[in-house]
């Protein structure tokens, strides 16, 4: 695995952030003006991981356990962060006017004249990775970590460091499976989308070993695999097939891992390690071990996609899934006498 240095400034200027002064300040009542002129735009938002971004299963229980503004802040911009979001600003999560208002303009990528209805503002790098830099590259809000920063999200800064740094966000997450453009943001949720990002290969090179290669395409996608918020990984398992009922599930975790630390104060969980898969980088291989008498069985293997509820538990395993993917999933064969 290879030595990275993440910084947590941004690797590009981010885009002027829409100014939310005072917090909960009605924004959102603006949404429906721009859903009722951009009907197909607001179609697609519907649904999307934007839209569902404060109501979201997965969401809802990590802010059970830290209900802090901080996150509330993104999740729910158009609410006052300093308490629960209600009513239409925590239904539409992440709206048109999240991204697009900006004073009293609309904020655009550069393109034709156009008659608008509403001032205009077109910015170059509202078509860059720079538009999504103000949610999705953060440092944590722990005033601790001054003397030793680390990044809680770092997706622009995998994306610069990777081999589809000329790529821009939008030109994946704004494209559906044919192609064409849409605000329907395809990412994690999108099971063929997550499914085409890795390559996954198994083997049993002896009869008593079980190996699985597992890669992030570079040709496919621009970050790590899975990339995002810290309750996101990858789950590999196996588990021999002997007939005679369920065995349980032998399980690595590709991740961004964590443990405790102290230097005087309340135990501050830092980041140990990064194996998540990242484009351009060799496949990471996990070996598994089996017992003598499985050598005549098959094994069943699989690669999920997990969401956990939160990092609070001291071992991996222990974590609450609140949401999974099946990657991949086969059986080999029992090995030869």
């Amino acid at each position: 695995m290879s030595e990275r240095t993440w910084s947590l400034r941004h690797v590009i200027p981010p885009c002027p952030a829409p100014p939310r002064t005072p917090p909960g300040a009605g924004f959102e009542l603006d949404n429906d003006a721009c859903a009722a002129c951009h009907e197909a735009e607001a179609a697609q938002w519907r649904g999307s991981q934007h839209q569902t971004a404060y109501s979201e299963r997965e969401f809802q229980r990590a802010l059970a356990h830290e209900p802090m503004p901080f996150c509330r802040g993104c999740h729910a911009p158009e609410a006052d962060p300093r308490r629960a979001a209600s009513g239409q600003a925590a239904e539409i999560g992440v709206g048109c006017v999240s991204c697009h208002i900006v004073g009293d303009a609309v904020l655009a990528a550069p393109g034709p004249d156009v008659a608008a209805p509403h001032p205009l503002r077109r910015d170059p790098r509202f078509a860059t990775a720079a538009a999504c830099a103000n949610c999705h590259q953060f440092g944590f809000p722990d005033n601790r970590r001054r003397a030793r920063p680390e990044a809680m999200q770092r997706t622009v800064a995998e994306h610069a460091a990777s081999p589809r740094a000329a790529t821009t966000c939008s030109d994946c997450h704004m494209r559906d499976r044919a192609g064409a453009r849409t605000h329907a943001f395809v990412g994690s949720r999108d099971d063929h989308y997550f499914r085409d990002a890795l390559t996954v290969e198994a083997t049993r090179p002896a009869p008593d070993r079980i190996e699985l290669r597992i890669a992030a395409r570079p040709d496919v996608v621009g970050h790590a695999v899975p990339t995002g918020d810290l309750f996101r990984r990858l789950a590999v398992a196996v588990r021999p097939e002997d007939g005679a009922g369920a065995r349980p599930w032998t399980t690595a975790y590709l991740a961004r891992h964590y443990a405790l630390e102290s230097s005087g104060g309340p135990p501050l969980r830092v980041e140990r390690s990064d194996d998540r898969p990242h484009p351009g980088e060799p496949p990471r291989v996990l070996r598994f071990q089996l017992d003598p008498g499985d050598r005549a069985h098959p094994v069943a293997w699989e690669v999920r996609f997990e969401r956990v509820e939160s990092l609070f538990q001291e071992r991996e395993d222990r974590a609450v899934v609140v949401g999974a993917l099946t990657v991949a999933a086969g059986e080999l064969p029992p090995a030869l006498p």
